[in-house]
């Protein structure tokens, strides 16, 4: 049978969306609220924004809380290369307020928030006119507002979501206690990933009909050295890299593949040989990476993985928010090393600083894992790559500008 996708060719309106089955299922969850829990009880549904948690597990430690609940769509995709989340808004709102209101069903509570970047303008409005279109039945009594996340990586984190819709800054805090059972409010919270939440009413559509193939289709953002850079809607046990490769024009400009990174920047580097790795969480992992948020990037041949790595190390030293020191002490001289490499002032000695900064912050307290995110990229490029490091270091790498006359 023909796989129900997340992405139509063009934006659904309400009529679009109702006409292809639309709120069917949400109907029927406000029927039967013991088939909704017992539905999403079983589903191997995983959060998609990165982390990867049972979807599952964490609805069932919402519910064992006592009520009243909250749910939060988490949409602030400030993941450099992630497209996937606004994509959703923009071309098919009502599949992910669908989604929200069958969360809030399963959770018995009115009150739901989306948190969405501000800078995602199109996927705002978009939204707005979604929101304007939904009548009461479909509503349920839920009050579902919308948040104007900031534009900060951090603010993505799912305590950061919390602390910014109640009125402080985007900024991780401690946990526990988790958003589980202490969100917004001080109520159990959900918080749950866009496109999570909008494979909620395929997965509720689905149930009964086991002896019937269905994959679950997956969005990939697909940036860096291809001709059509953009989201695919993918099959995964049926994809490889070089699949998706091939769906986005091939390379650009004839250059052979260097290295893949499959979730973010984050994620450790994949080498050319990862072609034929099919685009699942579990392969991409045998390979030595994480799926993260299948925010994909390619690397060609022309490319120095020194250069990619400090462009990484850049961002994380940047956006990291300030409030734990060892996570500032990590990121910041990641990058410095990084940084001091690809000026063609390095050595190999210098290497060996990676190690000792990880020694040093080993035992200190970090609030989120933020101060872990440059490790996996540094120790691939390193293990993988040696002989970009070994043209930087011996001078000999034409994109390492003269670092003479530089201050250390």
């Amino acid at each position: 049978m023909e796989t129900a996708a997340l992405l139509p060719p063009v934006r659904w309106s309400l009529a679009d969306y109702a006409g292809h089955g639309g709120y069917e299922q949400l109907h029927q969850a406000y029927a039967d609220a013991d088939w909704l829990r017992r539905v999403l009880g079983c589903t191997d549904l995983t959060g998609l924004g990165g982390a990867h948690f049972p979807f599952a597990k964490k609805l069932l430690m919402c519910q064992q809380e006592p009520a009243p609940r909250v749910v939060v769509c988490n949409a602030a995709e400030d993941e450099p290369g992630s497209m996937k989340d606004r994509y959703i808004l923009q071309r098919n709102p009502h599949v992910l307020l669908e989604g929200v209101f069958i969360a809030a069903a399963a959770l018995e509570t009115r009150e739901a928030y989306l948190y969405v970047s501000e800078g995602s303008t199109d996927a705002l409005e978009s939204l707005d006119q979604a929101l304007s279109e939904l009548t009461d039945d479909q509503k349920g009594g839920v009050d579902l507002r919308v948040v104007r996340a900031p534009d900060d990586y951090v603010a993505g984190e799912a305590t950061s979501a919390i602390e910014f819709i109640e009125g402080r800054a985007a900024r991780p805090r401690k946990v526990p206690p988790f958003p589980t059972t202490h969100g917004v409010g001080g109520r159990p919270t959900l918080v749950s990933n866009c496109e999570t939440l909008a494979n909620l009413p395929r997965v509720l559509a689905r149930s009964g009909l086991d002896t019937e193939p269905w994959i679950m289709t997956r969005l990939a953002t697909l940036t860096g050295d291809v001709r059509r850079p953009d989201v695919y809607e993918i099959e995964p046990p049926n994809t490889t890299f070089e699949d998706l490769i091939t769906m986005a024009g091939g390379l650009s400009g004839g250059a052979q593949l260097k290295a893949i990174q499959p979730g973010g920047p984050s994620t450790a580097f994949l080498d050319a040989s990862a072609l034929n790795v099919t685009v699942t969480d579990d392969a991409i992992r045998a390979a030595g990476s994480q799926p993260g948020c299948l925010a994909v990037r390619i690397i060609s041949s022309d490319r120095c993985i020194v250069e990619e790595l400090s462009r990484i190390t850049e961002f994380f030293a940047r956006e990291q928010c300030g409030q734990c020191p060892a996570c500032r002490m990590k990121t910041q001289n990641y990058d410095k090393i990084v940084t001091k490499l690809s000026r063609g002032g390095g050595t190999w000695h210098l290497l060996d600083q990676f190690g000792a900064v990880d020694e040093f912050v080993s035992d200190l307290p970090a609030i989120c894992a933020l101060i872990g995110m440059p490790t996996a990229p540094v120790r691939s490029a390193l293990s993988l790559f040696r002989d970009d490091f070994e043209r930087h270091i011996s001078g000999t790498c034409s994109s390492a500008p003269n670092d003479e006359g530089e201050g250390s």
